[in-house]
């Protein structure tokens, strides 16, 4: 009787390891990522965008200076995002693209 409850509580404890060695090291988050000004300074406007293409809340709003990134979390991941790639000049927002957000990926936007 000991040795089965010995070798249950050994096969527990593998398990247990191995089952923690198992999880991912991948940071994968559903609805969040990276927004990358790939070209040029950009201010940006991001609205979360459901399942049926409706836009919804704004998510986030400021500047990404080039090659600088900032991390946006939306809840269906999907975002419309308008830009004004003259940050410094008071213009209209371009736009209106809609792009995936998902598992911390990281997304170009001019």
């Amino acid at each position: 009787m000991n040795r089965i409850i010995a070798a249950l509580t050994l096969f527990f404890w593998a398990a247990l390891l191995v089952g923690c060695a198992a999880t991912s090291e991948v940071d994968t988050e559903e609805g969040a990522c990276y927004l990358k000004a790939a070209r040029g300074d950009v201010y940006l406007k991001v609205f979360d965008v459901d399942s049926n293409g409706n836009m919804g809340a704004l998510v986030w709003q400021g500047r990404i200076n080039q090659g600088q990134t900032a991390r946006v979390r939306t809840t269906h991941a999907y975002f419309r995002y308008f830009y004004n790639s003259e940050p410094d000049v008071d213009q209209p927002f371009k736009g209106g693209v809609d792009k995936a957000c998902d598992d911390s990926d990281t997304v170009d936007v001019p």
